[in-house]
C-alpha cells in the first residue's frame, strides 16, 4: 500500500522535509550527504518502484558527470596536484572530491524532492499556509501541480496533431519546427486560461476572505508528536555537535574530515535514523497490512 508516511499529518511531513534537507544542503558533510543520498533513494525505491528509481537514478547519473567535470574545469584550487589541463590550469584531486560531493547534494535532493512533491500534496500545502498567506498557498500548489497537469495535456495535444499529421516527427526539418511551435503556443494557451480559470474560481469561493472557515480531516496524533520530536531532537544534535567542532571538514586547500569519535559515529546514527523515519512507517504499516491479510 506504501501510504504510511503520507497518512501523517502535513506539519509532520513539513518539519521532516525541511530539516533533512536543511541539514543536507547547508552542512554539506559527506558523510551526511551519503546518508542523506541513501535515504532518499531507498525511500524513492520503496514507495515509487524500480522504474522511477532508474529514472530518477539516470537522470541524477548525467547532471553529476557534468557537476563534475565543470567543477574540474573552473576550480582550481587545492595542493594536491594531478595534472594540467591544456590552458594551463592545474587539475587537483581536491577539485574532483568537490565535484563528488556536490554532485551527492544534488542527487540527494533530487530524489527527496520527488517524495516532497508526491506527498505534499496541494490539499496539504493550503492547509499548512492558507491561514497565514492564502495567496502564497494557493500559488504553490499551482506550481507543483501544473508540471504533472502540462505534461498530461501535452500528451494529449501531441496525440491530436500527430492524427493530423502535424507532430513534431512529420514532414521536413522546417515542417517540424513550424508544428512544434504550434504545438508551444497552444500548451501557452491552455496554461493561461488555466491559470485565469482557477483563479476565478477560488475568488467566487472566497478563498482568501479573512472570515472565511476552513474545513480540514488533518488532526495531530501521538505519532506525529513523536515523529516532530525524533525530527527535532536531530536538528538540535547535530547543531551541537557541529558547534563543537565534531563534524570539522574541509574540501580546499586540502580534503580532511575530523577523526571519528562517538560523537561523530552517534550523530551519524541519529541522522540516518531521523531520515529513514518515512521508509520506516512505509515498512511497518506494510507488515502490518500484510499480517491483517493473513487472518482473513
Amino acid at each position: 500500500m506504501n501510504i504510511g508516511f503520507m497518512k501523517y499529518h502535513p506539519l509532520t511531513q513539513f518539519v521532516f522535509f525541511l530539516s533533512v534537507l536543511s541539514v543536507t544542503m547547508l552542512i554539506m558533510h559527506p558523510v551526511f550527504l551519503v546518508i542523506s543520498l541513501a535515504a532518499g533513494s531507498a525511500y524513492v525505491l520503496y514507495s515509487g518502484g524500480v522504474r522511477k528509481f532508474l529514472r530518477i537514478f539516470g537522470m541524477t547519473a548525467v547532471l553529476s558527470i557534468l557537476i563534475i567535470i565543470i567543477n574540474c574545469l573552473v576550480s582550481h584550487g587545492g595542493i594536491t596536484v594531478i595534472t594540467y589541463l591544456p590552458d594551463g590550469n592545474a587539475l587537483t584531486l581536491e577539485a574532483i572530491i568537490f565535484g563528488f560531493a556536490a554532485a551527492l547534494l544534488m542527487s540527494g535532493v533530487v530524489n527527496w524532492f520527488y517524495s516532497v512533491n508526491k506527498i505534499l500534496t496541494s490539499d496539504r500545502i493550503i492547509y499548512l499556509f492558507g491561514r497565514f498567506s492564502p495567496k502564497l498557498a494557493l500559488l504553490i500548489s499551482m506550481t507543483l501541480n501544473f508540471i504533472s497537469r502540462f505534461r498530461t495535456h501535452l500528451s494529449s495535444v501531441r496525440a491530436a496533431q500527430y492524427a493530423l499529421g502535424r507532430d513534431v516527427k512529420n514532414g521536413k526539418p522546417l515542417t517540424r519546427i513550424s508544428n512544434g511551435i504550434r504545438i508551444f503556443s497552444a500548451m501557452i494557451q491552455w496554461s493561461l486560461e488555466n491559470s485565469v480559470d482557477t483563479a476565478d474560481s477560488m475568488k467566487s469561493r472566497g478563498y482568501g476572505l479573512k472570515k472565511r472557515t476552513c474545513f480540514t480531516l488533518f488532526r495531530i496524533n501521538a505519532r506525529d508528536i513523536l515523529t516532530i520530536g525524533i525530527t527535532l531532537f536531530s536538528d538540535v544534535y547535530i547543531i551541537t555537535v557541529f558547534i563543537a567542532g565534531r563534524l570539522d571538514y574541509s574540501y580546499y586547500p586540502y580534503f580532511e574530515i575530523s577523526q571519528s569519535d562517538i560523537f561523530t559515529i552517534s550523530v551519524y546514527a541519529v541522522f540516518a535514523l531521523s531520515c529513514l523515519l518515512p521508509l520506516i512507517t512505509d515498512i511497518t504499516e506494510d507488515v502490518k497490512w500484510k499480517y491483517i491479510q493473513s487472518k482473513i
